[in-house]
């Protein structure tokens, strides 16, 4: 983990990086980078004894050694400086991975400083391609500079800056290099607090971009207004394919406006509404939007106080539509009578293309049970998830859900301690079952909702919907291997 160097001033550390830019700019960096030649005046211009005219921009990285011949085209000479210069210590993950295409540094705690250090060392690297910074704390002046970073570095194809709080200042410069960046295809900006404002920059921005085709713009705080801005995008992209507004404050107007844009899209096929207010008039306008469209394929509308009627205005579009392949209706106030009419549908249309229905917390009785069994030889690929038939695993040797986490805590380096207290926002020793949900969705731990309440079972022994520290750690044991336990086992059975 990057340390944290004290607080500078805002405008100081901007100032610096501009500086920096230009210099690098002006000793044709671009065509250094395509070239992968030699030393460039570029690297020169970073030394004390560049006589460039350029010299007044003070990048407040030169050394007192004069810089080597060979040529790196890992930055990592560079960022080693620029960590001693801006005075934090030096982020040993990164150095280690700075050949791979892929640098995850979820969680580092880079902050705006250690962010800045990085984006130098990427102006010259050629081999990252996918950048993952979430969570990092970075804020509105991380955002700026990463925003600029890519104004400069045509290698990364994926960025994610989700959750790190990057505000208007950091949107409006994301939102001006989207505008003028041609190799970025994927962008997460989830869980930053953005306004309807900020989806109006980003909107407007992708009307003109023609490579991004994933965004991740859950966890924000859009509205129905936002979603005008939507619409209008969905109504004239070519080249949006992906788009997540998730856990946002979309209403039944906002849902409305999506779907009118969705009438005339031809490019979009996962859209996921998730854990917003969509609710049945919302829902109702979805499904008619999808009576002439032909490339969504995934539609994600779990949580969303969706009724019997909305379903039921489904299981007349799936009779005439063909290319929805995945609904997620799950934790919405469908009974039988909607969950029955979306399985009637499916059966009756010889052009449905369905191969998966969520309908996990519906009302369900035995007569939609039959109706799944004759499902099942009408259509043998289809999968209906329900709370008596949860969601399969397509692996023979399924893991248990303690595992899946563990494993996520493994593969990014994280203790229990540290999950908890990240968890733990207000430092109570307390995580409420909500947060706890809330937390792995953000992590990306991979787990089915059926096996998060697997997990809370387990952790919340004394049932009062409150997870605490002794609980939370408790899971630790529950990784203990069979081999070990048997050995425990075998030693108890001799001293007997």
């Amino acid at each position: 983990m990057a340390g944290v160097a004290p607080t500078c001033d805002r405008n100081a550390t901007i100032e610096r990086v501009d500086k920096t830019l230009r210099v690098l700019t002006a000793g044709g960096l671009r065509g250094h980078l395509g070239r992968q030649s030699g030393v460039t005046s570029a690297q020169a211009l970073l030394s004390d004894g560049s006589d460039s005219d350029e010299e007044e921009w003070d990048t407040d990285l030169e050394g007192d050694e004069q810089p080597k011949s060979t040529y790196d085209p890992t930055g990592r000479t560079l960022y080693l400086r620029a960590c001693n210069k801006l005075g934090i210590v030096p982020a040993s993950y990164f150095v280690r991975h700075m050949t791979n295409p892929e640098m995850t540094m979820m969680h580092h705690g880079l902050g705006p400083v250690g962010v800045q250090a990085i984006s130098l060392a990427l102006l010259y690297n050629t081999t990252i391609t996918v950048l993952n910074i979430r969570d990092n704390g970075i804020g509105e002046e991380g955002g700026e500079i990463i925003a600029k970073l890519l104004r400069e570095n045509y290698y990364i194809t994926e960025l994610d800056i989700s959750e790190n709080q990057v505000g208007a200042r950091g949107t409006l410069e994301i939102a001006e290099t989207l505008k003028m960046n041609n190799t970025l295809t994927k962008l997460g900006m989830a869980g930053n607090d953005l306004s309807d404002k900020e989806a109006a920059l980003l909107c407007s921005a992708l009307l003109v971009n023609s490579t991004v085709t994933r965004i991740d713009l859950s966890g924000n705080k859009f509205s129905n207004k936002a979603c005008e801005y939507i619409g209008a995008l969905l109504d004239e992209s070519y080249s949006l394919e992906y788009l997540d507004l998730s856990w946002n404050h979309i209403q039944v107007k906002g849902a409305q406006r999506i779907a009118k844009g969705l009438e005339g899209n031809m490019k979009l096929k996962t859209l996921k509404l998730a854990w917003n207010g969509v609710a049945t008039d919302g829902a109702i306008a979805l499904a008619k939007s999808l009576e002439g469209n032909t490339t969504l394929v995934e539609l994600d509308l779990s949580s969303n106080r969706v009724g019997d009627e909305g379903a039921i205005a489904f299981a007349r579009t799936l009779k005439n539509n063909s290319s929805l392949e995945s609904l997620y209706a799950a934790k919405n106030n469908i009974t039988e009578n909607g969950a029955c009419s979306l399985l009637n549908a499916v059966m009756q249309s010889s052009g449905s293309t369905m191969i998966k229905i969520d309908l996990t917390g519906a009302i369900l009785k035995d007569d939609f049970h039959s109706l799944v069994e004759e499902l099942k030889i009408v259509k043998p690929e289809m999968v209906v998830v329900t709370d008596i038939c949860p969601e399969p695993r397509s692996r023979a040797d399924t893991p248990d859900p303690s595992t899946l986490l563990r494993n996520y805590l493994a593969r990014e380096h994280v203790r229990v301690v540290d999950l908890f207290r990240r968890l733990d926002k207000d430092q109570s020793m307390q995580v409420s079952v909500r947060e706890f949900v809330e937390g792995l969705r953000k992590s990306d731990v991979g787990l089915t909702a059926f096996e998060v309440e697997k997990i809370i079972e387990s952790l919340d022994v004394d049932d009062d919907g409150e997870i605490d520290y002794s609980e939370f750690v408790s899971i630790q044991g529950m990784w203990k291997s069979p081999e070990s336990k048997g050995a425990r086992s075998r030693r108890a059975s001799r001293k007997i």
